[in-house]
């Protein structure tokens, strides 16, 4: 991005002096371009590289929002949709470290009556067509594997027979 002439360099880590709202707005669109950020994330990326200014990191995402480039509705979404393979807890454990409220991933987030299918369909590609051991310690590997999709325990015991 050029500026007045200049390059601008977003790679470097060094801690702006002053926050310019044209520096903050063209860092988040630098950073949208790469991936989807929720707004949270963004604000957290605007306080280690610059200066706090909270009129001016506000002033950039209301106008991002504005202009359709982030959205929390969006990023929640997207997210959901690229981590199916994931049980609802997980999903909710990393939707809040990013800070996404909970009344947004309830709109999202998939039924609890499709989270056995969800689990059946991740141990089948997990398992490769073959069929669910009987040993015991077998049954305990995958169903912590499951665990740390985050499949709640009694979808769990169901899928595998316990």
């Amino acid at each position: 991005m050029v500026m007045d002439g200049s390059v601008m360099n977003f790679n470097s880590r060094k801690k702006s002096k002053q926050a310019d709202p044209k520096q903050v707005f063209n860092y988040a669109c630098f950073l949208l371009a790469r991936r989807n950020y929720s707004r949270a994330e963004l604000l957290e990326k605007f306080h280690t590289r610059f200066v706090p200014t909270e009129e001016i990191f506000t002033a950039a995402l209301e106008k991002l929002k504005k202009l359709g480039l982030q959205s929390d509705e969006n990023f929640t979404e997207n997210f959901i949709r690229s981590h199916s393979a994931w049980g609802r807890r997980r999903l909710i454990l990393e939707l809040n470290k990013k800070g996404i409220e909970e009344n947004m991933m309830k709109l999202f987030l998939p039924k609890e009556d499709d989270e056995l299918v969800r689990c059946k369909d991740v141990l089948e590609k997990k398992l490769r067509g073959e069929k669910i051991p009987s040993e015991y310690s077998a049954k305990q590997k995958l169903a912590a594997f499951l665990a740390r999709r985050g499949f709640d325990l009694d979808v769990i015991r169901e899928v595998l027979g316990f």
